[in-house]
């Protein structure tokens, strides 16, 4: 009979066990740290004997089935990190060290007392990769209606993640486009291509702009932005957006005015994509 009334009072007790603070980031910028937050919360009449403290981590489109755990913490002994990148902090708190695309997922905290209570969020490591990376070509488009040289425009970057889109703008306007997108696994290569007439293009600021798509991400805007001339030696670039400068990442890419950083390492295959374009025609 004790023996029951006991085993009641242990099972009551632990159900008052709860986690009163649980913050992950929604979001993080690759290379940077990302800290987890789980606290939990005893009643005055509980023991922590038989406590402990663990994270999981479910990588981006898996299944629980694949869950890996990352720290724990069992009363009476020291928390242990069970992977190379993480810093245990106070109060069962850790910091992913120097994240990337791969570390996106699902993060859960799970506290036991007999009973165990669980919260769980997801974190997206986000990168722009080395784009966008906009070239203008003025191309023989052979003999057409109008026997006039057109304009090729074309725009890449690879290794961005989460899923990108582009979009090509000239004055203000969103152009139809060829895109296709390959995926590296945890990133995405993606390439757009659209054609101009000469008279629609020269003069005329053209913008290639990276964002996520359904995913809603603060960073820098991610554009690259040129004023095309038929005469090449007038070709001009505007300046890199300023590093304290935010915005949301949105479907209306209009929004966006100013060239994000990428890598000149694209120049010469949107050099050979111009011509591979233009043999096809």
């Amino acid at each position: 009979m004790w023996g029951i009334v006991l085993l009641l009072y242990f099972v009551t007790g632990s159900r008052q066990l709860s986690i009163t603070e649980f913050t992950i980031p929604s979001s993080v910028e690759s290379g940077e740290d990302a800290r987890l937050n789980c606290k939990y919360e005893l009643t005055s009449d509980e023991s922590d004997k038989a406590l402990f403290v663990k994270w999981w981590w479910t990588p981006l489109n898996s299944t629980s089935d694949e869950r890996n755990q990352l720290y724990q913490r069992i009363a009476g002994h020291p928390a242990v990190a069970l992977h190379n990148d993480i810093k245990i902090e106070e109060n069962d708190s850790i910091l992913l060290l120097n994240v990337t695309p791969e570390d996106s997922g699902t993060y859960e905290c799970e506290v036991s007392n007999i009973d165990e209570v669980r919260k769980h969020a997801e974190l997206l490591v986000f990168t722009m990769g080395s784009g966008p990376d906009l070239n203008i070509t003025l191309v023989d488009d052979g003999p057409d209606a109008d026997d006039e040289d057109d304009v090729l425009v074309t725009c890449a970057a690879t290794d961005v993640a989460p899923y990108p889109d582009l979009v090509i703008i000239a004055n203000g306007e969103i152009l139809p486009t060829q895109e296709s997108v390959s995926s590296n696994g945890s990133t995405y290569d993606i390439f757009a291509s659209t054609v101009l007439s000469k008279d629609k293009a020269d003069g005329v600021d053209i913008s290639c702009e990276l964002y996520y798509r359904d995913v809603n991400v603060t960073h820098s805007p991610y554009v690259d932005t040129q004023t095309f001339y038929v005469d090449q030696s007038a070709l001009s670039t505007t300046e890199d957006a300023e590093d304290d400068f935010t915005t949301e990442a949105t479907s209306d890419p209009l929004q966006y005015n100013s060239k994000a950083e990428h890598g000149s390492a694209l120049s010469l295959l949107l050099v050979i994509a111009a011509f591979t374009f233009v043999f096809w025609l």
